[in-house]
């Protein structure tokens, strides 16, 4: 698929979590020369839906679930990403993305604090997840991969993944590592389990 320049272009994703992924480290070529990148992020875990919502450097990220193929790979698109104070529009977005009434908006702007304590936290269908992760990325077969080390809650984990616009890529980079028959788990569902929320989206959904 040919996509215009400058298009945000949506990537094909595989990804697993466990508490140690050892095994798979001592194997992926590149990843020892990866430098780790330390970062702090907020996740917005809504309930009712695979929305993937996060702060990371004072920038509220959304990506929305285009497509599951029948290999279980999963088709991401970046649809927002604005830096804080957003603005009532920013807001309307975001919200719209969630499929959430908007709730009313007592300001022209609002910090990242202000955005989590007076619209987030008065959402039942949302829940702010802090993670804390230690990332290395690398190139894998074409691919970008990345390992991460990760903390939620207390609850530690690591994870896998491999990224690319062509699902062919991916699947034969699972091959090679052995790792074709693992379930993919993208990062709102891992946090959800994790955080013991799943029975509650089953409910909500």
């Amino acid at each position: 698929m040919a996509y215009a320049p400058g298009a945000v272009v949506p990537r094909w994703e595989w990804r697993i979590f466990a508490p140690s992924l050892a095994t798979i480290e001592v194997g992926l070529p590149g990843l020892a020369a990866a430098v780790a990148r330390a970062s702090v992020e907020i996740y917005l875990l809504y309930l009712s839906g695979p929305q993937n919502a996060k702060i990371r450097d004072n920038t509220l990220d959304v990506k929305r679930l285009r497509e599951v193929d029948r290999t279980d790979l999963e088709l991401w698109e970046p649809v927002f990403k604005a830096k804080f104070p957003l603005t009532r529009a920013d807001v309307g977005i975001a919200f719209a993305e969630w499929q959430i009434a908007l709730p009313r908006l007592d300001r022209e702007s609002y910090t990242s604090d202000q955005f989590l304590e007076e619209l987030i936290g008065a959402q039942s269908a949302l829940v702010v997840a802090h993670v804390s992760k230690s990332r290395r990325s690398f190139e894998y077969l074409g691919c970008i991969a990345e390992f991460v080390r990760l903390s939620v809650d207390s609850i530690h984990l690591e994870s896998f993944s491999l990224e690319h616009e062509e699902p062919g890529r991916i699947l034969n980079g699972l091959r090679r590592l052995g790792l074709q028959s693992r379930a993919n788990t993208n990062y709102p569902t891992a946090l959800k389990r994790a955080l013991g929320l799943s029975d509650a989206c089953l409910q909500r959904a």
